[in-house]
């Protein structure tokens, strides 16, 4: 098991719960009421797939940083992806089991990480540093305002 700075126990708690906290937001979602956009455009479809490109992007982010010193870290534009990505007609469901996997896989490598491993980190073009506890408080904190996003959406 990793050895973990406290600050990152409660959040790497809800980084492991992440994927069940998106599927029980969508348990029993009438398939018509996945697609259909709030008042921001975004549908509940719409989400799980920003969900799994996000994950695909934090994983990969995670991995860079592990392997590296102090890479270069790539962005996204939602909206951009949203659109050129198809989001509108990808399947909530791969999307969800995607997320799974990736965050199943992330937290295999983060169970062997050391004390210094935590504070490892990598660039963004804007010149910020997100060490690799950044990243899992990110991760939690999007999941979580997701599955509540999700769950309003649903009424």
């Amino acid at each position: 098991m990793a050895k973990l700075p406290e600050h990152l126990v409660e959040p790497l708690e809800r980084f492991v719960a992440g994927a069940s906290l998106i599927r029980e937001a969508i348990r029993g979602a009438d398939p018509g009421a996945i697609s259909r956009p709030n008042t921001e455009g975004w549908s509940v479809r719409d989400i799980l797939v920003h969900l799994s490109d996000a994950e695909m992007v934090r994983a990969t982010r995670i991995r860079l940083v592990l392997a590296g010193d102090e890479p270069p870290l790539f962005t996204f534009d939602e909206g951009t992806w949203k659109r050129k990505l198809h989001y509108l007609w990808r399947s909530p469901e791969a999307a969800i089991a995607l997320f799974d996997q990736l965050r199943f896989t992330t937290i295999e490598i983060l169970r062997q990480l050391d004390m210094k491993s935590w504070d490892k980190a990598g660039v963004l073009p804007d010149g910020e540093r997100l060490s690799i506890g950044e990243l899992i408080i990110r991760g939690a904190d999007h999941s979580t305002a997701h599955a509540e996003q999700i769950h309003q959406m649903r009424g």
